[in-house]
């Protein structure tokens, strides 16, 4: 991946990667108190003051609560928005799917089988579209899947064995398309998997022990492409898409357990297709939610895990080249489920924020590593246009690192934010 850089901070914890050194360096979590059993949660600038704000699914009644920042990784007391008395809601994610600029919310309603978008409007939150999608939705990835510009959406549908494709007409609006996967679906990540430079889509299949990948015709149609073995002893649960080896390509990561096994487990995109898994143990139980950030500053992709029956996080530190050593821990609420990772403290450096359901709370990991050059694109050192080349060339191959403006869309606005920071330079 082509990220932005820094020189290693000091560090207050060592994970020992292939004979290297990778240093993580967190201040203990801060709980925040949240309605009754908080489930899906992400991070965003809701209310346009540059600031990353929470929100968390929340339940009795029926509700997404927002927690806005005080400008300093601090959060002030829930605000609620009502979805209504049984719909149920769980897994939420941010992005502006009406395109007026600003960051909306879409909800997965798991007892009556929809999708809602809440429409932002200067910080203030209103329903807009509904879609009805298969039973019990559980998870939602989003990204521009039919290459038009706007925000789409795959919906895994726990209940109907099925992920349902949500093309967005850029107001907001949704047209469904279902393609059937394996045995209750947990978690979905977009990826260019196969390397033709259309997004695909792969799914977990909890109790398949699989992983469906479904390749994208590209005007947004999907079909079955592969299916992914995680092994005989171990059920998938999150899943992510990332370029982990730095090569410019999109890898998997799943939080897979079973038989008393809890690991990260990496697939690796080469020009073959997807190869593994490689397992590398967490250290807690049961991990059900995996992201990734660049925790320790060296620029790739370290990983997070949620480990719901732990009460804990896992972290672990990449090579460079997509390899993982020993993981440390840091303690968070009682049965956690779901990790958003968002500079919280506005210092360039990634936070974590997760959902205890059993604690009524989220917790707030701020990391405490020096924050990066963002112009230092490339992480020599220095600032000058191989920082301008490497990010023309992750944009040009749509890495996740050239969404500098955090909208979840990587576009000319992407190219402005970026040279600004580089006109800025580092202080």
């Amino acid at each position: 991946m082509n990220a932005r850089r820094s020189a290693l901070g000091a560090a207050v914890v060592g994970a020992l990667v292939q004979g290297a050194i990778a240093q993580f360096s967190f201040n203990a979590g801060v709980g925040y108190p949240a309605p009754e059993r908080p489930d899906g949660a992400t991070a965003a600038d809701f209310n346009g003051d540059g600031f990353a704000d929470l929100a968390v699914a929340t339940e009795n009644p029926n509700k997404v609560s927002f927690l806005y920042n005080n400008g300093n990784g601090t959060f002030a007391a829930p605000v609620n928005v009502l979805t209504g008395g049984g719909t149920g809601p769980g897994f939420v994610a941010a992005g502006d799917f009406d395109g007026d600029g600003d960051l909306d919310v879409v909800v997965a309603l798991k007892n009556i089988g929809v999708v809602r978008v809440y429409v932002n409007n200067a910080g203030a939150f209103a329903a807009g579209s509904s879609t009805t999608v298969g039973d019990e939705p559980r998870w939602i990835a989003t990204g521009d899947i039919d290459g038009d510009g706007d925000l789409d959406m795959v919906v895994v549908n726990r209940g109907s064995n099925s992920a349902s494709v949500l093309l967005n007409d850029g107001t907001g609006s949704f047209t469904t398309s279902t393609v059937a996967v394996g045995a209750d679906p947990r978690s979905a990540a977009i990826g260019d998997f196969d390397r033709d430079g259309h997004p695909d889509i792969a799914v977990t299949n909890h109790d398949d022990r699989t992983i469906s990948i479904l390749a994208n015709n590209g005007a947004g149609g999907f079909t079955l492409a592969a299916t992914l073995s995680v092994g005989a002893q171990l059920r998938p649960d999150g899943l992510l898409a990332t370029d982990l080896t730095g090569d410019g390509h999109a890898d998997l990561a799943a939080a897979t357990s079973g038989n008393g096994l809890n690991f990260a487990s990496v697939f690796v995109n080469t020009a073959g297709g997807l190869t593994g898994p490689t397992n590398y143990a967490v250290g807690g139980a049961n991990p059900v939610s995996i992201a990734a950030g660049d925790f320790d500053g060296d620029g790739d992709a370290d990983l997070v895990t949620v480990n719901q029956d732990s009460a804990n996080v896992s972290l672990l530190a990449n090579n460079g080249a997509g390899a993982y050593g020993a993981s440390m821990q840091l303690a968070v609420g009682a049965t956690p489920q779901h990790v958003a990772v968002r500079d919280l403290t506005g210092n360039g450096t990634p936070d974590i924020a997760v959902s205890n359901r059993d604690s009524n709370s989220v917790t707030v990991l701020v990391n405490a590593a020096a924050p990066p050059c963002p112009a230092d694109f490339n992480g020599d050192t220095v600032v000058n246009s191989l920082d301008v080349l490497a990010f023309l060339n992750a944009y040009t191959s749509a890495d996740p690192s050239a969404d500098i403006n955090g909208d979840t869309i990587i576009n000319s606005l992407d190219v402005l934010a970026f040279l600004n920071l580089y006109n800025a330079g580092c202080v």
